[in-house]
């Protein structure tokens, strides 16, 4: 690959960007999409637009490394080349450590933690923020409701966020236990973001051709 090859990715896998790339022996430019977007698919897909719309001249090939995100990638044509992995979100990629096309590795039931300071997703502030307008006796029932849909927190082991450290451990057991929740480690990484850059594209991939188009049913398997 030479730099006519760029990648699009999450900002909130940068760190993991630049370990694969640095784990492969790439140096590819990255263009970043602010993960803020993420909470509204269908911002995120303007801002993926704009970005394909400005890309470096001479980019003949996107290299995606974030996940379909709600649907964001749906229908968007492809002004080169653009491969992207067969996977619905972030937390996926990062928990595909084998070569089988699975687009969803997460469980049901299951809530998962990755980031480097584990305070950034405590789901219990998520939960006051979301519930600070309503009363307190409607708050303890959507709590409860909360400790039904969720039996497990999952702290996701990239050997990037040393989460087998106890202070770690600690900030996300109080999740756990505010959700009555058993806490898990899982087996996380750069795998997929690895054979992406070093052109490994095998089934896990979809690779469009300019003018082409993303289709749902070919990323979600």
């Amino acid at each position: 690959m030479c730099h006519s090859t760029v990648i699009l990715a999450c900002s909130s896998l940068m760190d993991y960007v630049n370990a694969a790339q640095e784990k492969v022996g790439t140096d590819l430019p990255v263009l970043y999409m602010n993960r803020v977007y993420h909470r509204d698919p269908k911002e995120m897909r303007r801002h993926i637009l704009a970005q394909l719309d400005a890309l470096p001249v001479g980019t003949d090939t996107v290299l995606v490394a974030m996940g379909f995100c709600g649907g964001s990638w749906a229908d968007i044509e492809a002004p080169c080349r653009i491969v992207m992995p067969k996977i619905d979100d972030c937390v996926s990629l990062l928990l595909q450590n084998g070569d089988t096309p699975v687009s969803d590795l997460k469980k049901p039931g299951h809530l998962y933690v990755r980031e480097k300071d584990p305070s950034r997703e405590s789901f219990h502030a998520i939960f006051d923020r979301l519930t600070q307008s309503i009363d307190a006796e409607t708050k303890a029932r959507y709590h409860e409701d909360w400790k039904r849909l969720y039996s497990n927190i999952d702290i996701m082991d990239t050997g990037l966020n040393r989460c087998r450290e106890a202070a770690y451990r600690t900030i996300v057991q109080e999740d756990a236990d505010w959700l009555d929740a058993e806490l898990s480690y899982v087996p996380a990484g750069t795998h997929l973001l690895e054979k992406l850059f070093s052109g490994q594209w095998d089934g896990q991939f979809l690779v469009v051709e300019k003018g082409g188009r993303i289709k749902k049913e070919q990323v979600l398997i």
